[in-house]
């Protein structure tokens, strides 16, 4: 199958999987916890004789789906007359459950009674309030509403919860303590309301759903933008490998083309070259470096490869003709030609400019190791001694090709670089933006 092909679909594969992530990420997130009868958790059922009341309150057998109790509230003996039910939510008193992302709780509860509303608790332990031998000491979130008769549930945000001002009083609980908390939830309650009627109350309860997500929707749609960011830097490195395998396959190609030439037009090569060389110092001439300058520049378009150029001048050479003759400047330049070609890389191109001035294309070269090869040249020529005695130095300016820049731009800017490698001294080495 085609490489575009397979990645069309797998693209549509992709597209298709996110748009369902997208439109059903409210049922892969949502998480619920169910308080259920059939569940088997821990309950109780309690009253306020523990605070001197005489209230009486039963659990009623019969359904088994729901929990169902009764409460006789007394006025008698105590001021807040009250009865309610707990549901433990795990087996330990002090190591609750998370509800912190949690949106919304729905209660399935009947009631009948001389009160006009009901409370809820959700009971957080929190060490710095609680104290684990006594369970009062838990924070009470709570919760009151007016049951209604025939209503299937109810459904409320967990912003409508508050903590019981009769609690922050009880256990001078500071102001910073003081906010509802569900990291630790440790039981659900129903409990009678604030009312606190004497008479009959029955309750039955049949179903408590606490709703919430497992991670934050931003969350959610941050892991998608990742996913999407992770593929297409896999496909960027694939394509980045499978085209440079194309370029590579494409070189090799060249190069057996390359080869054949060679192997065929080895003579008409030979006369070329002389035509593209400097008869006296058998470097390059200007017609030489041709070639190389259009390899490099389709280096550097097409693979990014970098085309770095050095400028070469030798210093007071006008001196030395007039010293000790044209002869031996003509020495000098071949030996200064016949010195670099020796020392630089096979990729390196050694041309004649003009006079005493030389050029040096450096292809797939950055502009500071172009500079570390102008140095190493600069040093090696200041220390040569051409004719046995004649000591000479040289300045190089050292340039690379940059975007939006031509070759005519390219060869000002390390004739530049050369110009003031000349003006602060000579024999030494700058690149174009060096002051």
């Amino acid at each position: 199958m085609p490489t575009k092909m397979r990645f069309e679909k797998a693209l549509l594969v992709l597209v298709v999987l996110t748009a369902l992530a997208v439109l059903g990420q409210k049922w892969v997130l949502q998480e619920t916890f169910v308080i259920d009868p059939t569940e088997g958790l821990d309950n109780r059922l309690y009253n306020d004789r523990l605070s001197g009341g005489t209230s009486q309150s039963e659990m009623i057998s019969g359904a088994a789906d729901s929990y169902v109790w009764r409460c006789d509230l007394h006025a008698t003996g105590y001021a807040y007359p009250h009865c309610g039910f707990e549901v433990r939510l795990t087996g330990s008193y002090t190591q609750g459950i998370n509800f912190s992302n949690y949106r919304t709780v729905k209660i399935w509860l009947d009631y009948e009674g001389p009160n006009d509303s009901v409370r809820i608790f959700l009971r957080n332990y929190n060490s710095r309030y609680s104290v684990a031998s006594d369970d009062t000491t838990t924070k009470y979130n709570q919760l009151e509403f007016s049951p209604a008769k025939d209503q299937a549930y109810y459904e409320f945000s967990f912003g409508d919860f508050f903590v019981a001002n009769w609690w922050l009083r009880e256990k001078n609980i500071p102001p910073q303590l003081s906010h509802p908390e569900f990291n630790n939830i440790v039981s659900f309650e129903v409990q009678t309301g604030s009312g606190h009627l004497p008479g009959e109350h029955r309750f039955v309860l049949r179903r408590v759903e606490l709703v919430g997500q497992r991670f934050d929707t931003a969350d959610w749609y941050l892991g998608i933008i990742v996913v999407w960011v992770v593929i297409v830097l896999l496909f960027l490195a694939y394509r980045v490998l499978e085209l440079t395998g194309e370029v590579r396959e494409r070189k090799k190609r060249e190069q057996e083309l390359m080869d054949v030439n060679l192997f065929l037009d080895s003579r008409s090569r030979e006369l070329e070259a002389k035509t593209k060389t400097d008869a006296l110092t058998g470097a390059f001439n200007r017609e030489g470096i041709e070639e190389s300058i259009k390899n490099g520049l389709w280096e550097w378009r097409h693979s990014a490869k970098p085309l770095s150029i050095v400028m070469m001048d030798i210093d007071h050479f006008k001196k030395i003709n007039d010293q000790y003759g044209h002869a031996v400047g003509d020495d000098i330049l071949a030996g200064i030609s016949a010195l670099v070609k020796e020392h630089i890389r096979a990729t390196d191109l050694f041309a004649r400019w003009g006079g005493e001035e030389f050029v040096l294309v450096c292809r797939n070269t950055r502009i500071h190791y172009a500079q570390h090869i102008a140095e190493k040249l600069r040093a090696m020529i200041a220390e040569h001694k051409f004719d046995g005695e004649l000591q000479v130095t040289a300045s190089f300016g050292v340039a690379t090709l940059t975007g939006g820049r031509s070759v005519e731009q390219l060869f000002k800017a390390a004739d530049d670089a050369l110009y003031q490698a000349k003006e602060k001294g000579r024999n030494r080495v700058l690149k174009e933006g060096d002051d």
